[in-house]
């Protein structure tokens, strides 16, 4: 039995589907470290873990640390009866992950969700601590609970969760002196206060975030509600952690989760590329959430290039017919050949196309495949998922087949909820579409 002050759980997703592209709780992982530093004794459970011995099977693991999670199939959310696809529980079984949550003794629990759909997985794990551990405090965040705090009460009144308590605090500093009010570290203080990522099992990969918020007000995007502006992090900060995972754990890939990763090139990550070039380390950088072309040029592309970028996702959404101003057609296609300038090759390209947006136009999506595949980028799939509080939510109201401001399961990307009739076999077509033209492009690879 493990005593410590607090336990970080990372909860399953109850989805159709899920994997990990380099998909890890950061916020939560980020608070964790902070709390260490200031003498906290911790234990953390990924109930997502993919590296887990006992696990009935082993997932396949792909390359630069991403890979899939170990899942197990779960009756579907009866309003979900039309949508052709299965729907799974990913992470460890429940009785293994019982065990692992019998191994500790904490003070007071940490926990949080990204997405809102993803709630039934919170709620499935709220009920198993308060069968492990009983009423000892847990504290739930995440962007779910900043969004859509009033859902997560309404489920702790009618379950008598008295003991969980939701956090939606502006800043970490806020988050640990709201934790610091009930539970004390009766630990020394940590040398460092980097994410507590050496506390998986494995460390495939680190997340990094140079900034946070977005200068842009995409219609579709919660960034601007979630941070209120943007903000960089200082550049010497961010070195020292990517020196410190590479030197000291060996890490190698790392994912920047950034929302404007390219924003202020020049006095903000130039800086950072610079050093990490001169310092001649060997890692591998990736953009899982896009970074915008209106911002590479020849320079920039060089020193993406140059400083290991490995996987570049560029944000498109549309040919035409667009409906935000971060880039232009010939923005986008000047990126493109700066990018094939530096020496970025197909398997390294990407752009992300929405679909499933309000009134869509399945020929305009397809129209964008075609326009990727002729610059030979590999298109990717973006489906929709509803946010609260942004403008397409209130646009998808008007048009969803579902009542998407009653219960946050119905934003599930996979549902397509902004359509009033989806045409399933044209959506998977579109969908097999953008898998056969990524197979083309990356097949001499």
């Amino acid at each position: 039995m493990f005593e410590v002050d607090l336990l970080l759980v990372q909860p399953w997703i109850y989805d159709f589907s899920a994997h990990d592209f380099w998909l890890k709780p950061y916020g939560l992982l980020k608070l964790g470290g902070l709390l260490r530093k200031r003498g906290y004794t911790l234990g953390f459970i990924d109930l997502l873990d993919p590296f887990h011995p006992e696990l009935p099977k082993r997932p396949k693991r792909k390359p630069f640390g991403t890979g899939f999670f170990y899942k197990e199939p779960i009756p579907k959310p009866s309003p979900f009866l039309d949508v052709p696809r299965r729907y799974f529980r990913y992470g460890l079984p429940y009785p293994l992950a019982k065990k692992e949550l019998s191994k500790y003794k904490p003070k007071a629990i940490l926990t949080s969700i990204t997405m809102t759909y993803w709630y039934p997985g919170l709620f499935a794990l709220l009920k198993l601590l308060q069968e492990v551990f009983g009423e000892i405090p847990v504290f739930v965040g995440g962007v779910y609970v900043r969004l859509l705090k009033e859902h997560l009460q309404a489920f702790l009144e009618k379950e008598g969760f008295s003991h969980v308590f939701p956090v939606e605090c502006k800043d970490y500093e806020e988050a640990v002196k709201l934790i610091e009010e009930r539970v004390k570290p009766s630990g020394h203080p940590h040398p460092f206060d980097y994410p507590i990522f050496d506390l998986q099992r494995e460390i495939p990969y680190v997340v990094l975030m140079t900034s946070e918020g977005c200068p842009y007000r995409c219609p579709y995007c919660a960034s601007y509600k979630l941070y209120g502006g943007f903000k960089a992090y200082p550049t010497e900060r961010i070195l020292e952690e990517i020196i410190f995972w590479h030197r000291e754990y060996k890490v190698v890939d790392f994912a920047f989760y950034d929302d404007a990763l390219l924003y202020d090139f020049e006095n903000h990550l130039k800086p950072l590329l610079e050093a990490i070039i001169d310092l001649g380390l060997k890692v591998r950088f990736h953009t899982p959430n896009a970074i915008h072309a209106r911002f590479i040029d020849d320079e920039v592309a060089k020193l993406l290039k140059l400083s290991g970028f490995t996987t570049v996702r560029l944000g498109l959404e549309r040919m035409e017919k667009r409906f935000d101003a971060k880039v232009s057609i010939d923005e986008f296609i000047s990126a493109i050949h700066c990018l094939r300038k530096a020496g970025f090759r197909e398997d390294n390209l990407g752009a992300y196309v929405i679909f499933g947006i309000p009134y869509e136009d399945y020929d305009e999506v397809e129209k964008t495949l075609h326009f990727l595949f002729e610059l030979r980028v590999q298109p990717y799939i973006a489906e929709f998922s509803p946010v609260p509080g942004t403008p397409f939510f209130k646009l998808c109201q008007e048009v969803s087949r579902y009542p998407i401001d009653e219960d946050p399961i119905f934003h599930n990307k996979s549902v397509f909820s902004a359509m009033k009739k989806p045409d399933w076999e044209r959506i998977q077509a579109i969908k097999n579409l953008a898998r056969e033209m990524r197979r083309r492009l990356t097949s001499a690879f």
